[in-house]
């Protein structure tokens, strides 16, 4: 497994942080596949839910736990050696310039919460039959 350097942590907006990671690795002499990995930490016992029973709230927690994390890789093949680090600085600019407004959001931690709950309650289903 390739060792990832974390490159920069940002706070954002919604008192969320977002943490961005080069794991890139090395694929030939002089090419590189470049891995960039952005990751925000959502701690559900502090995730405000806006519409919903109390009851609920404890339910959602104890399924998915305690903390969840956001992830999005972006994977570029065959970089040359000499592009590397200005790929990996274009990868990560754009990606803030382009998710940062979605990331920051008062209501993305709520919401991905949300999103990973109902997943969590499909994957039992096709368990569970």
């Amino acid at each position: 497994m390739t060792e990832e350097k974390l490159i920069i942590t940002i706070p954002l907006e919604n008192d969320l942080s977002i943490s961005i990671f080069d794991g890139s690795k090395k694929i030939a002499a002089d090419t590189w596949q470049v891995i960039l990995t952005a990751r925000i930490r959502i701690e559900t016992d502090q995730v405000h839910f806006t519409r919903m029973d109390p009851k609920k709230r404890s339910k959602i927690i104890q399924l998915v736990g305690e903390q969840i994390n956001y992830e999005n890789k972006l994977i570029r093949n065959f970089v040359e050696e000499k592009q590397k680090e200005e790929t990996v600085t274009a990868l990560y600019e754009s990606f803030l310039q382009n998710t940062r407004p979605y990331l920051s959001h008062r209501l993305f931690a709520e919401r991905f919460v949300l999103k990973a709950y109902a997943d969590s309650l499909e994957k039992r289903k096709w368990v569970n039959n």
